[in-house]
């Protein structure tokens, strides 16, 4: 499903020397951070093992404010054949199914149980993409005319964005939803184009090939204004990751010099750096408290998630002991979850962070390797592994209840 988007993303994580962006109010002000935590205490949060389809593999990839959590299981063994997942406390979890082929994966879901992801069809040599509902089960998104497509993010009136193949082999962004069906957003001159996020008031971001080439710029998209090129930071490529409710884009764009910088967009004051935590940095999330989270180097080098607020500038989240750490997601209060190596690099950790507590490690129910995906304000899901990897399950992390003690 992300394989072009994953492509395009490490386009971005091209590692440079960086210099250290200024600090700007596009966004609002958040929680001040205080800093990064290294090994602290166990979270109270309680790990529940979500179980799979029948095989030894699962992972959770969203979870909604009812707890209904989605992503795909293996149905037989390790996970050469998987399907998209739903799962609630009620009734566990449950197999969504696929439009004909071997295989299913579910990706985000809205507080109302719409549920996106993509699916193989008969043969398995085409994929599409999906809404799955309580009442229609699985349906077909279609595509733009060629063998694929994929969704990348569905906001909380079920939109989808993506992007599809055409049948000459390029791919575009497309923006469905069940009134118009699959709309063709276009590129920005260029061939290729995908849609990476949409907020709830419907405003698109993405990436386009320009005419001079392959090479990629942000986009912003409303029906409004069609397609919008964002520019970039002085550099030739941008892209853009996410869009909060108030318009604000976020992602990453070479410089001038060369790296890459995280960066921020509003109408008002165009694309803004926002800095690194030492060298090349770049943003993928935005919370609605505005808290921007994203992934940075430091001036050694090494892979540290970091976290973007107004008053604090980037600030580095440090990792559980060892070498780098990952940010996955941000909540609405400005949590954020991810992994990070444990001292010595003895295991990949699914942490939590916050600017009061820094970050914590969570338990993990096989006490393996763990790696937190998403989150909303008062759950957190994922996967844990057993420690020899034999299997991993999806989890989800929970407040403690007084009936679990």
């Amino acid at each position: 499903m992300r394989g072009i988007s994953d492509h395009l993303v490490r386009q971005a994580k091209v590692r440079a020397s960086g210099v250290a962006g200024v600090i700007v109010a596009v966004l609002a002000a958040a929680t001040a951070a205080t800093g990064a935590g290294r090994g602290r205490p166990a979270s109270p949060l309680v790990a529940v093992d979500l179980d799979t389809l029948g095989g030894r593999f699962s992972q959770a990839s969203a979870v909604n404010a009812d707890g209904m959590v989605v992503g795909r299981s293996s149905i037989d063994g390790y996970g050469a054949v998987s399907h998209a997942f739903a799962w609630t406390e009620h009734e566990g979890m449950r197999d969504l199914g696929t439009l004909g082929g071997n295989a299913s994966w579910a990706n985000a879901v809205t507080d109302a149980g719409v549920v996106s992801g993509y699916s193989y069809l008969p043969g398995d040599a085409e994929y599409h993409a999906f809404v799955w509902t309580r009442v229609r089960g699985m349906v077909d998104l279609g595509a733009l005319g060629g063998f694929a497509s994929s969704p990348n993010a569905m906001n909380a009136r079920g939109a989808v964005v993506g992007y599809s193949y055409l049948p000459d082999y390029t791919y575009h962004a497309f923006h469905w939803t069940q009134r118009l069906g699959m709309v063709d957003l276009g590129t920005l001159g260029g061939r290729f184009s995908t849609a990476y996020a949409i907020s709830d008031t419907g405003v698109v971001a993405g990436w386009s090939s320009i005419a001079d080439g392959d090479v990629s710029h942000a986009f912003v998209w409303t029906r409004e204004s069609g397609m919008v090129d964002l520019g970039t930071l002085g550099g030739s490529a941008s892209w853009a990751h996410a869009v909060s409710d108030d318009g604000v884009v976020v992602g990453s764009s070479q410089t001038e010099s060369g790296a890459n910088h995280a960066f921020a967009w509003s109408r008002r004051t165009g694309m803004i750096d926002i800095g690194t935590i030492g060298a090349d940095s770049w943003a993928e999330r935005i919370g609605a408290n505005n808290t921007v989270i994203g992934q940075g180097y430091t001036p050694s080098g090494v892979r540290h998630g970091l976290a973007w607020t107004r008053r604090n500038g980037p600030v580095d989240l440090g990792t559980l002991g060892g070498d780098s750490s990952y940010a996955e997601a941000v909540n609405d209060s400005g949590q954020v979850v991810g992994g990070s190596w444990t001292a010595g690099n003895g295991t990949w950790r699914a942490f939590a962070w916050s600017p009061q507590s820094g970050m914590t490690a969570l338990d993990t129910p096989s006490g393996g390797q763990s790696e937190a995906t998403a989150s909303n304000d008062n759950r957190i899901v994922g996967y844990s592994c057993t420690p020899d990897h034999t299997a991993c399950h999806a989890t989800l992390w929970r407040p403690l209840r007084r009936t679990d003690r």
